[in-house]
């Protein structure tokens, strides 16, 4: 594995090799579940990346509420994006924003673990998205039970 996720107090402390860690604190529900809907929703083809983009900087560094909408903390405010973006590849920043996302979700440290164990980088990632979308009820059964017992 190339991070390790350890929970302190309400935080996810996610540790890379050679970069300090990254301390994610927990959004609001109300925020982790627009993060979740628009993630779900942006990655099965609806809406567009600029709204994926807001919900994972959202997902790592915290939100503010916009009048009915949660939004990203200014760019002065945020931390962990910006570290990211100036201290890792792209392929090391998937590994500190996917597991920060999926702790924002109801999965919570389920959630980080599922996307490590799974391998991380992307299997990583439709490992822990599975879980989300059996977590939600999303995922619909292919038959139905009476087909099943037909020969």
């Amino acid at each position: 594995m190339m991070i390790d996720a350890t929970k302190d107090g309400r935080n996810l402390v996610l540790t890379m090799e050679g970069v300090d860690p990254f301390v994610i604190r927990p959004l609001p529900g109300h925020a982790g579940r627009q993060i979740t809907d628009t993630y779900l929703t942006v990655t099965s083809g609806g809406g567009v990346a600029a709204e994926l983009t807001a919900a994972l900087q959202m997902a790592v560094d915290g939100a503010v509420l916009d009048g009915d909408r949660w939004v990203p903390r200014p760019d002065a405010e945020q931390t962990n994006f910006n570290r990211i973006g100036m201290e890792l590849s792209q392929d090391e920043a998937e590994l500190i924003i996917m597991p920060a996302f999926f702790w924002q979700t109801v999965l919570g440290l389920d959630g980080v673990k599922t996307y490590i164990e799974g391998g991380e980088g992307l299997a990583g990632t439709l490992k822990a998205v599975r879980a989300l979308t059996a977590r939600l009820g999303l995922l619909v059964r292919r038959t139905s039970p009476e087909a099943s017992n037909e020969d």
